[in-house]
């Protein structure tokens, strides 16, 4: 009875090591999570204002006219960009992630890797990888991001693929947020609407689009880096205040376990000294 009350204390003291790095990787979680939301917030009406000029001059655009708008038909191939995380401990964020890229991406499309859990992920991958942006870590790595939209926009002005998609993690609140795949290129115009004052470009429409499509695509790639950035934050958030609480029900549970069997074993050595006594 000794023995097992000596186990006991072992189990409680490894539990609670346990919990105490839970909880502390709880509260950095919920730290940078607060700090990437407020940025992201920050971010949203920039963001919302560059998408409604875009909208209302990609509306009175003549698609065909337009590379940007134009599918690459001679293209036999797609690529991926695909967003994952290079930290772990943040649940099924990564592997809900790789499930929907896996669905989309077939032997002959391109892949640029982004977090070190999909480079490990994918390294025996059946497609072909671009490895020229496989340091990036973090949405920290903005250069990396600017590299990536410009590597994108000229390779598909050159008609080397048929699509672009970004596979990320769409973000709706601190506990919902599930994988998406957005399509970058070719840009998807606004149905035509019949305004009675259509937006006036200057110097011309052409003029204008160079201008706008670089800007709107910088915009819209970092938002939904951002966007995954914080659905990671809360993806480890959610899975250490998990963790955390099943360390408390587990350190209950042991501790009535305790109380019994230190209760068996002192009701045992009573016995036995009772028993003595009457020899």
């Amino acid at each position: 009875m000794a023995q097992e009350v000596t186990r006991i204390k072992k189990r409680i003291k490894s539990v609670t090591g346990s919990y105490k790095i839970t909880s502390a990787m709880k509260l950095v979680s919920t730290v940078k999570l607060k700090k990437w939301k407020n940025k992201m917030l920050a971010t949203k009406d920039y963001a919302l204002r560059i998408d409604e000029i875009a909208r209302k001059v990609f509306s009175s655009v003549e698609e065909s006219n337009n590379p940007y708008f134009t599918l690459n038909l001679k293209a036999n191939k797609n690529l991926y960009i695909v967003l994952s995380s290079s930290l772990g401990l943040c649940g099924a964020y990564n592997n809900n992630l790789f499930r929907l890229a896996d669905s989309h991406i077939k032997e002959n499309d391109e892949a640029i890797i982004l977090g070190k859990k999909a480079i490990s992920h994918y390294k025996d991958g059946k497609f072909t990888k671009i490895e020229d942006f496989k340091e990036y870590s973090s949405i920290r790595d903005e250069a990396i991001i600017k590299q990536i939209v410009d590597f994108i926009s000229k390779e598909y002005l050159k008609g080397t693929y048929k699509e672009i998609h970004l596979i990320y993690t769409a973000y709706k609140n601190s506990l919902v947020f599930h994988p998406m795949d957005y399509q970058v290129l070719p840009l998807q115009g606004e149905k035509k609407t019949n305004e009675a004052y259509p937006p006036i470009m200057e110097p011309n429409q052409e003029a204008v689009l160079n201008a706008l499509v670089p800007i709107y695509l910088k915009n819209s790639v970092y938002a939904k880096f951002l966007e995954s950035e914080v659905c990671e934050q809360a993806a480890r958030s959610n899975a250490m205040e998990n963790a955390t609480k099943n360390a408390e029900e587990l350190l209950d549970n042991l501790q009535i376990e305790f109380n019994k069997a230190r209760q068996g074993a002192i009701t045992q050595e009573i016995t036995e000294i009772v028993g003595a006594s009457n020899m």
